[in-house]
């Protein structure tokens, strides 16, 4: 899986961040996040595997609309193997931010994983999992989810039933909910900022 190395602090890391972008980009997209985990993050910015028009998706939609089961499934597996390299490498928490189709391979990653190896998932304006999640997955697991009120591309009856179904896992969530559209805006960027400030107060 290709990725870019948003930032490699000097000294050894003490938290890893993977980037995840939305469809149709890629992985320079949300490089402008990576100061928001602090000047001690490893991050990386990882590419979705399938061309997708000027960019790249982590999964194609079937001839209903809904998605491609068997590349969403791909698509987890692969970003979920990155998480244990990070691991492996540093043996320090995770932390995975993704942007709508990147905001649910986020969500599913750490549904898949029960949250291990990670230190938190941020989701920001997701479609809801196009397969079934057992409850209880993520108890008291931290997760930042955000959605425009005014979304065109993921409407918000599908962002809620992303929050519902982050609700049933038990997760210790924190909700925000913008006037916006498919973007992320400034007073998000403010939010995540304090979220990971308390976070990593904890850690």
């Amino acid at each position: 899986m290709e990725y870019q190395i948003a930032q490699e602090p000097e000294a050894a890391p003490k938290r890893a961040v993977l980037l995840l972008h939305g469809r149709g980009s890629d992985e320079e997209d949300l490089l402008p996040l990576a100061g928001l985990f602090g000047s001690e993050a490893w991050t990386a910015s990882l590419r979705a595997p399938y061309p997708f028009g000027p960019g790249y998706a982590w999964y194609g939609l079937s001839a209903d609309g809904g998605a491609n089961v068997g590349q969403f499934q791909e698509s987890v597996d692969g970003v979920s193997r990155f998480v244990d390299q990070i691991s492996d490498r540093f043996s320090i928490p995770v932390f995975v931010l993704g942007f709508s189709q990147g905001g649910l391979m986020a969500a599913q990653v750490a549904l898949v994983r029960s949250g291990r190896g990670l230190g938190g998932i941020l989701v920001l304006s997701a479609p809801p999992p196009p397969v079934a999640v057992e409850p209880g997955r993520l108890q008291d697991f931290p997760v930042f989810w955000a959605h425009g009120l005014k979304d065109p591309v993921v409407p918000w009856e599908r962002g809620q039933r992303m929050h519902e179904t982050l609700q049933a896992s038990g997760a210790d969530l924190a909700s925000h909910r913008y006037p916006m559209g498919h973007t992320i805006v400034n007073e998000e960027i403010d939010d995540i900022r304090r979220w990971m400030h308390q976070r990593l107060g904890k850690n």
